[in-house]
């Protein structure tokens, strides 16, 4: 069913026998209605399709942003969230079917010319209470698009519960550091964290920047460690102990040198004497 807004010229949306009828930028676009595939499933489609889904599931948490990350541009007919697939697609997955994963550090949420944070680092205060900085040594002259009051957004996202939340309130870069805790569900866990700048009025973002929150306590690198020193002294102890039995096995098998070499002078001679023995016998 296609239903038409705005009187007999409005809008057309939605579906009419195998044409597909919707409104982009105030325009109206027809298409055909896709077929089913009937072919055969291959790996290379299998590895496609996951791919897609890993993607969309991943990007839909983060619309509100990435509408803001990806402005609309003159004569642009993608929308943002098209820009940031076609942005994120080639360079965030990783890995084949069925063990895909996504690389959170080549994550895209905005494009832009926008001078980005220097020297952002984050300072932790105590267990939820972090201190993001940044350098204000930024010379206006020098970069004419950058302004004081470019606001800041800071997004972390937590991969376990997939969760996105916005931290930075309303920082400014002229601010140089804003206090963020952080939520009760993301304690003790590995967050990642987005940050780039919007420009109101002229409309321009910054480059996504990413830093890393491991929040995860250290027991299990520490039991490694532990397991590590364990296995190299039973390793180093059983070496010892082998060393020492064939000391002591070798002390019982070696013949002294003295009784070999009398031994076999002995015998040589007894041989000897019997060859003589039975030449002068021989003889007539």
């Amino acid at each position: 069913m296609a239903i038409l807004r705005g009187g007999l010229f409005g809008n057309l949306s939605g579906k009419i026998g195998g044409l597909v009828f919707s409104t982009r930028n105030n325009q109206t676009e027809v298409r055909e209605l896709p077929k089913k595939y009937e072919g055969p499933v291959t790996q290379t489609s299998l590895n496609l399709r996951a791919k897609w889904k890993l993607l969309m599931e991943f990007l839909m948490l983060f619309i509100p942003f990435i509408r803001i990350g990806y402005p609309k541009q003159p004569k642009q007919r993608m929308t943002a969230f098209n820009l940031a697939i076609s942005e994120n697609y080639r360079n965030i997955i990783k890995g084949e079917y069925p063990n895909l994963e996504i690389d959170y550090s080549k994550v895209s949420l905005s494009k832009g010319r926008l001078d980005g944070l220097s020297s952002l680092k984050t300072d932790q205060i105590d267990g939820q209470t972090f201190d993001l900085k940044w350098s204000s040594s930024v010379k206006w002259y020098q970069y004419p698009t950058t302004d004081a009051c470019d606001r800041i957004y800071c997004i972390l996202y937590d991969p376990i519960d997939k969760l996105a939340v916005e931290v930075s309130g309303d920082a400014m870069r002229s601010d140089t550091h804003f206090l963020f805790s952080l939520p009760d569900d993301m304690a003790g866990k590995k967050i990642h964290m987005y940050v780039f700048l919007h420009s109101a009025a002229k409309r321009v973002v910054s480059q996504t920047q990413y830093q890393c929150l491991d929040l995860r306590e250290p027991e299990s690198a520490e039991k490694f460690r532990n397991l590590k020193t364990c296995c190299n002294a039973i390793v180093c102890s059983a070496v010892e102990t082998k060393k020492e039995d064939l000391r002591n096995v070798t002390k019982h098998l070696v013949i002294p040198k003295a009784v070999v070499l009398k031994k076999k002078s002995g015998t040589i001679r007894k041989v000897v004497r019997g060859i003589r023995k039975s030449i002068r016998q021989k003889r007539p």
